[in-house]
């Protein structure tokens, strides 16, 4: 009787170790499957050597890839989930000798974007563009491979035909001009470091972005941003100019950086016909803020930078980019006007701030009406 005792609590200590053993493994389970649900876990596991096909590819079609010859455009990091490629794209980006400041140009998308990468070939002119899917399957989705030489694309009407037809049929999924004007303008060795940070801001380069950079320069050069120096952007008129400011100087919405307003066609014209905005230079060490309106004339780039009336716009836009890269025409004469400067003070500032006021009628500069108060 003792020794069947002693046999039922073994039988019974081993079936309860056999439960907890069951419990532990169930709990294991549910946490590597809780672990795999995870958004960005899936596709991290799912297949790691996803850059590499993406480098290989690219190889594939351009040949080498090197520091020399290459600009790698992308916006890993934006859509949703991306950035657990990051570590895996920097690992294969470093693996070429290629550099940071000279080789890639990471720009800002939204969440639900494509994933994409554009490998330009400075020597051919050749440019592969890669989409990849990563939410089930980690694979290369799309890839094509064009000629994006400018001088080539642009040298008569039947090659400006022949690209304009591509760009309608989004070759590059809609980066067509984005990827075009930043890789020709990276290869003429004359982009501005800067510059292209401002680009990633805004995700595409075009005069109005080329146009925020010259009047940024304008500022700094006329009112430096020294230690105490803060500036306010008034964005009115608004338009691409205004994320180089955000870039440049930090000037946020959140922060009170900018305030983006509108103008109407005659408030347009009662300015000059070309009012780029204000911008109000704080010098909190000497205790004083001025109000500087400047103007920025598009037909002077027009006029000077070599487009025709036929131009399909991304042959007029890329030439209007190269003469405004070229700082020697920074002080042409009209392209950057003052049309005011006032010194304010604070109370001044908060009027012009608020929603219902044209911070030009609180200057005085327009009537309320919209006509010129001068």
């Amino acid at each position: 009787m003792i020794k069947a005792s002693i046999t039922n609590k073994r039988n019974i200590t081993n079936q309860r170790q056999t439960e907890v053993k069951f419990v532990y493994l169930f709990l294991l389970a549910t946490l590597v499957f809780s672990l795999g649900s995870i958004p960005g876990m899936a596709a991290e596991n799912c297949n790691s050597n996803l850059m590499g096909q993406i480098f290989s590819a690219a190889e594939a079609d351009l040949g080498a890839i090197g520091p020399n010859n290459t600009l790698i455009i992308t916006d890993i990091g934006s859509p949703a989930d991306s950035y657990v490629y990051l570590d895996d794209f920097y690992s294969q980006f470093y693996g070429r000798d290629l550099l940071y400041t000279k080789n890639l140009l990471t720009v800002q998308n939204s969440r639900n974007s494509p994933l994409w990468f554009a490998f330009f070939d400075k020597c051919s002119g050749n440019c592969t563009y890669i989409e990849v899917s990563y939410e089930n399957e980690s694979k290369i989705s799309y890839k094509v491979t064009e000629n994006i030489d400018f001088d080539k694309l642009s040298q008569n009407k039947k090659s400006k035909d022949a690209w304009s037809e591509k760009v309608n049929n989004s070759v590059f999924d809609g980066h067509e001009f984005a990827i075009l004007t930043i890789a020709n303008a990276w290869a003429t060795e004359k982009l501005d470091y800067e510059l292209m940070e401002c680009l990633e801001v805004h995700n595409h380069f075009c005069p109005g972005v080329s146009s925020g950079y010259v009047l940024a320069n304008w500022m700094e050069k006329n009112y430096p941003l020294k230690d105490g120096v803060s500036y306010t952007v008034f964005a009115c008129p608004p338009w691409c100019k205004d994320d180089v400011f955000v870039k440049r100087w930090d000037t946020t919405p959140g922060k009170g950086g900018i305030w983006v307003s509108s103008l109407t066609d005659n408030e347009t014209e009662a300015l000059g016909g070309s009012p780029a905005g204000i911008f109000v230079v704080t010098d909190k060490n000497a205790g004083t803020m001025k109000a500087v309106a400047l103007g920025f004339n598009f037909d002077v780039v027009s006029e000077k930078c070599g487009i025709k009336a036929d131009d399909p716009a991304w042959v007029s836009k890329y030439l209007e980019d190269l003469w405004l890269m070229n700082k020697n025409n920074w002080d042409t004469k009209g392209l950057v006007s003052v049309i005011s400067v006032k010194n304010i003070d604070a109370d001044t500032l908060k009027k012009m701030e608020l929603a219902d006021n044209n911070p030009y009628v609180v200057l005085g500069l327009l009537k309320p009406a919209g006509n010129s108060s001068t």
